[in-house]
């Protein structure tokens, strides 16, 4: 087990990297901790080796009071990975798009609870990150299923480097689930970089392939075998096929009560997962659910729909494995349908095809099967990956 750090400690760490700064080492953007080393090294009492620290643009002390030893913190910093801290095997996750990552922590912890772990999850955010609606939605799930997760508000009074007062008028006068906890401090460091500039045109620049490594294809080999049905049963039959493993858990909204997926008469209860009507969130529990080994398929009964998960699958599912250099994983399905048919007309905010916008957004397949075979092969290829895919159906095809 890792010494526990002291105060000074915490301090020290930070000034060597302001030392490195100034003998213009780094010419990466980075975030320095400062100020609050009295709180974390209080709050930090409370967690365990096992359990779960998901961390922001501001995590060298969560890093290293986490057990990260300090050179291979210095390492990732020295090579541009400042923002980017990952540890698979402690179980430390950051994310500098700091307003997904309480859906992650609420997907953490319900996997943690379905698995009967002794783990939490610890979430630290900042105060600007409080006043949105992120927080909200997760901590208000997190508190009505009673998850192993704490969310931790770290409050510098500063939304980047702007008061967080002259941003919203008003102070904030908090008011949460038990999950949250929050303190203040003073910070010692701007919100980018430190006091002071160097010539950064004598710096080395490095492009994104540089900082992280480009994936590789997978090589996944279909079954062979041919399917004889409609597009609707072949859809159905996808569900079945996937719902065969008992890591695959369908979210959504309708799934269990509206059996809005197609047929699921054939999937337990207990792989069905009802949801908020809250997009983002649905997204950002499949990603922290795939964490801990679990293959979520996220329904979203209209493509229109999808845009309000946005930021979830276009900044942290599409990233996550590249990022994190291949310590984390995220093999989700997304699944969902163009309304471009049908007995009904759906509208025009029911019925859009943002197939196209997508496709420009991630990296990771998007299937838009037009036949029963194509969509065979498209949840087939879902359901072997290691990584996200999209199946987009349409309801002039069923």
């Amino acid at each position: 087990m890792s010494k526990k750090l002291t105060e000074q400690d915490l301090i020290n760490f930070e000034d060597s990297v302001v030392d490195l700064y100034f003998q213009n080492k780094l010419p990466f953007l980075f975030h320095l901790s400062g100020g609050n080393e009295k709180e974390l090294v209080e709050i930090f009492k409370d967690i365990k080796p096992g359990d779960y620290v998901l961390s922001n643009h501001r995590n060298h002390y969560h890093a290293i009071m986490h057990g990260i030893p300090e050179d291979t913190v210095r390492d990732r910093i020295l090579n541009g990975r400042s923002m980017f801290i990952f540890d698979r095997e402690r179980n430390f996750f950051t994310s500098a798009i700091i307003g997904g990552l309480p859906a992650i922590a609420a997907g953490i912890a319900w996997a943690l609870k379905r698995k009967k772990s002794k783990q939490r999850v610890w979430c630290f955010l900042g105060d600007g990150n409080e006043d949105s609606g992120h927080l909200h939605e997760a901590a208000r799930y997190v508190d009505g299923w009673d998850l192993p997760c704490n969310f931790v508000v770290e409050d510098n009074r500063r939304s980047v480097d702007t008061p967080t007062i002259d941003r919203w008028g008003s102070a904030l006068e908090p008011s949460h689930p038990k999950c949250v906890q929050r303190y203040v401090y003073e910070p010692k460091y701007p919100h980018a970089r430190t006091p002071g500039m160097i010539d950064l045109s004598k710096a080395t620049k490095l492009t994104d392939d540089e900082y992280f490594p480009v994936l590789e294809d997978e090589d996944i080999k279909l079954p062979e075998d041919k399917f004889k049905g409609s597009y609707k049963d072949a859809v159905n039959e996808s569900m079945d096929s996937l719902g065969a493993d008992k890591n695959t858990i369908f979210i959504g909204y309708n799934v269990l009560y509206g059996n809005a997926m197609g047929n699921l008469e054939n999937v337990p209860d207990d792989q069905k997962l009802e949801t908020p009507v809250a997009e983002n969130l649905m997204a950002g529990l499949a990603i922290g659910m795939s964490f801990e080994g679990f293959k979520p398929v996220v329904y979203y009964e209209r493509h229109d729909f999808m845009l309000v998960a946005a930021d979830a699958i276009g900044n942290h599912m599409n990233y996550i494995e590249r990022i994190s250099h291949g310590e984390f994983k995220t093999p989700i399905t997304l699944r969902t349908v163009v309304a471009d048919g049908g007995p009904f007309y759906s509208g025009p905010t029911h019925s859009q095809d943002f197939t196209s916008t997508f496709r420009e957004m991630v990296t990771f397949p998007i299937f838009d099967p037009e036949t029963p075979q194509e969509v065979m092969d498209a949840y087939n290829y879902a359901r072997l990956s290691s990584r996200p895919v999209m199946v987009v159906e349409r309801k002039s095809r069923f």
